[in-house]
């Protein structure tokens, strides 16, 4: 399903390394501590799943002690305004970072923000999907106490056991929560059934993508970039049915006869195939107690 432009891309991280670079570099706030900041690309750019159209997102990232001299320095509010301000011009706040700023430079807009080490660690440590996405496939500009590059190398090392806590997590809520779907189908709860439902979907999609062993983005794009591996591939016609099917529960009364509906049974047959690629890999299914950390209704509520 990925579409990948390279040259596209190649393109946008010329522009943010001369550039964008620069511009930052000139930035009163950031100037005087050039030393102590790495600058990484993020999102579609560095992912290559970037359009003409695309933002160019860059995160400034430091360590807490220089974070809070940044927040006090009277050029924070001169250069990234206030959040009120940059969230009602932008929109979404990126995982573990303010909300960003923007120019533009030679026609293209380029975002860019603060953050900390001890945030982007403190999530991936609590396995919240948009930081191991967004900052573990981060592209470096700029890294002058090589700070980032060894974060990225601790998370790669990693990757084999994060994947395992993420993917046997996932399953397990994802068959867990199904009881909770066939529940609010007896109750004829129709928004409580939408929901679940949806949340069983997106939790499927993920387990398919660790499955596959491939990056997704929980926050843009998930289809795309989720099913974006051989088994992704596979399912992918089986997953927009279950969407299809989805809308269906819109009509859900006291009257509804629940064996007409597809949702449960489709899902039924989704979670079975996971299962057992993830038994044939050599993954637990079925864990003693699930891993809150896991469950997509608490990531959810925690951005991601």
């Amino acid at each position: 399903m990925s579409i990948l432009a390279p040259e596209l891309r190649s393109q946008f991280l010329a522009l943010a390394q001369t550039k964008g670079l620069a511009f930052l570099d000139e930035q009163p706030l950031f100037k005087p501590r050039s030393d102590k900041l790495a600058y990484v690309v993020v999102g579609s750019v560095a992912t290559g799943l970037c359009t003409p159209t695309s933002d160019i997102d860059i995160a400034v990232v430091s360590d807490q002690a220089v974070y809070e001299e940044l927040t006090r320095d009277p050029a924070w509010a001169a250069t990234l305004g206030s959040p009120e301000s940059r969230q009602a011009l932008t929109g979404d706040r990126p995982p573990g970072g303010d909300w960003p700023a923007q120019t533009v430079v030679d026609g293209v807009r380029l975002q860019y923000y603060c953050t900390t080490y001890e945030w982007i660690e403190a999530g991936i440590a609590d396995l919240r999907d948009s930081y191991i996405y967004h900052y573990g496939t981060a592209v470096i500009l700029r890294d002058p106490q090589q700070r980032y590059a060894r974060l990225l190398e601790s998370l790669r090392a990693a990757a084999p056991a994060l994947r395992k806590q993420r993917l046997e997590g996932k399953l397990d809520w994802l068959r867990r929560r199904y009881g909770t779907l066939e529940a609010s189908l007896r109750y004829r709860d129709v928004i409580g059934a939408v929901r679940v439902g949806l949340e069983l979907i997106i939790l499927a999609v993920k387990v398919t993508a660790l499955l596959d062993d491939v990056p997704f983005d929980p926050r843009k794009r998930l289809l795309l970039t989720g099913l974006a591996g051989r088994l992704g591939y596979q399912l992918e016609g089986s997953f927009r049915q279950l969407l299809a099917a989805l809308g269906e529960l819109g009509r859900l009364d006291a009257g509804t006869n629940l064996t007409e509906l597809r949702l449960p049974g489709r899902l039924v047959g989704i979670i079975n195939i996971l299962s057992d690629e993830a038994r044939a890999q050599g993954f637990t299914v079925d864990l003693e107690r699930p891993d809150p950390r896991c469950a997509e209704s608490q990531v959810s509520s925690l951005g991601g």
